[in-house]
C-alpha cells in the first residue's frame, strides 16, 4: 500500500528539487531546502508553493528544460509525466492491500488506486471511511501517487451517503475498473483486451442478476434461463462490437436491434428483468430505466 523505500526516497529528492525551483523563482516562503532531510518545511508553506507549482504549468516545464537541480534523465522524465496529474477532490472509500481507493467526487464517478509514500494513507487520515479529501494525484512508473499532501475535511457522513459510495464504488469496477495509472499507454489495448476486460466485469454484473432473481423467489433453473438470455444479448450487441462495450453500456437502440434480429425466440420477460434489476440495484438511473422499459414495449 506504499512505495518502496527507495522509490519514496527518489520521490521526494525530485520534489524538494521541484519545490526549491518554484520558491527560487517565485519568491513565496522565506526558504526550502533544495533536498530532503535538511530542515523542517512548514505545511502551510509547501501548500502554498504546491499551488503555485500546479497553477502554471510552465513552472514544471521550466524545471524540465532548464535541469537546475541537474537530474538524471529519468527523473526528469518523471516530472514530465506529472502533465497527466489529477486534482480534485476525492472520497477515500475503502483500503486494499494493493492501494487505497479514491473515489471521484464528480461525476461520472471514477476509482482510483493510490499508493501511500513514508506512511500508508490508513495511518494518515485514519480507519474511519469514507473521508472526503482533496488531492492531487500523480503518475509514478506505472502507478498512482499523492504529492504528499492530502486536505483533509471532517465531514460525518450519514448511512445514505455511506451506501451510495459504496454503490459508486461497486459500479465503477462493473463499468471500468479501478484506474492505477494516469499516463496513457504508448500502445493501445487491442480489441481483444478490451474486449477480455469487458467480459470479466460482464460476468460480475451476470452473476449478481442471478443472485438477485433468486432472491426474488425464481428457482435456480429459471433464474440460469433468464441470465442466459441476457448473456447472449450481451455478447452479440455490447462485446463483439467494434470497439467491445460493457454490460452496462446497453441502450434502448441496442434492445431493439437485437430483438427484432432474433423476432418472437427472444425471451422478452427476461429483458424486462434485467432493466427492472439494473433499475433496483441502482446500475441504471430511473428516467433511463423508463426509457429502456418503452423501448421493449416497441421492440
Amino acid at each position: 500500500m506504499v512505495l518502496p523505500p527507495e522509490a519514496t526516497d527518489r520521490f521526494y529528492r525530485i520534489w524538494f528539487a521541484l519545490l526549491h525551483a518554484v520558491n527560487q523563482q517565485l519568491h513565496l516562503v522565506p526558504t526550502l531546502p533544495a533536498e530532503p532531510g535538511t530542515g523542517t518545511v512548514p505545511t502551510a508553506e509547501a501548500l502554498q508553493l504546491r499551488n503555485a507549482l500546479w497553477a502554471d504549468d510552465g513552472l514544471r516545464e521550466r524545471f524540465v528544460a532548464d535541469n537546475p537541480a541537474r537530474l538524471p534523465p529519468a527523473d526528469l522524465e518523471l516530472v514530465a509525466s506529472w502533465h497527466y496529474r489529477l486534482a480534485g477532490a476525492f472520497f477515500i472509500e475503502r483500503y486494499l492491500k494493493k492501494y487505497t481507493v479514491f473515489l471521484s467526487a464528480t461525476r461520472p464517478e471514477h476509482a482510483y488506486g493510490v499508493l501511500g509514500l513514508v506512511s500508508p494513507i490508513e495511518e494518515i487520515v485514519g480507519p474511519y471511511l469514507p473521508v472526503y479529501v482533496e488531492a492531487v494525484l500523480l503518475p509514478f512508473d506505472g502507478q498512482i501517487i499523492y504529492d504528499s499532501l492530502l486536505t483533509t475535511h471532517a465531514i460525518s457522513f450519514g448511512a445514505g451517503i455511506r451506501a451510495s459510495l459504496r454503490t459508486g464504488y461497486r459500479d465503477v469496477q462493473e463499468r471500468e475498473g479501478v484506474i492505477t495509472s494516469l499516463v496513457p499507454p504508448a500502445v493501445p489495448a487491442t480489441p481483444e483486451a478490451v474486449r477480455a476486460d469487458a467480459q470479466q466485469r460482464a460476468t460480475k454484473v451476470l452473476s449478481a442478476f442471478r443472485q438477485h432473481l433468486v432472491r426474488a423467489g425464481l428457482s435456480p433453473r429459471t433464474a440460469e434461463q433468464h441470465v442466459a438470455t441476457i448473456a447472449a444479448f450481451t455478447h452479440a450487441a455490447l462485446l463483439n462490437q467494434e470497439p467491445p462495450r460493457g454490460v452496462l453500456d446497453l441502450t434502448g437502440q441496442d434492445l431493439q436491434a437485437y430483438l427484432t434480429t432474433i423476432g418472437r425466440t427472444a425471451n422478452r420477460v427476461s429483458f424486462r428483468r434485467w432493466v427492472r434489476f439494473l433499475a433496483e440495484t441502482g446500475r441504471l438511473d430511473p428516467e433511463a430505466a423508463t426509457e429502456l422499459a418503452k423501448d421493449l414495449r416497441h421492440a
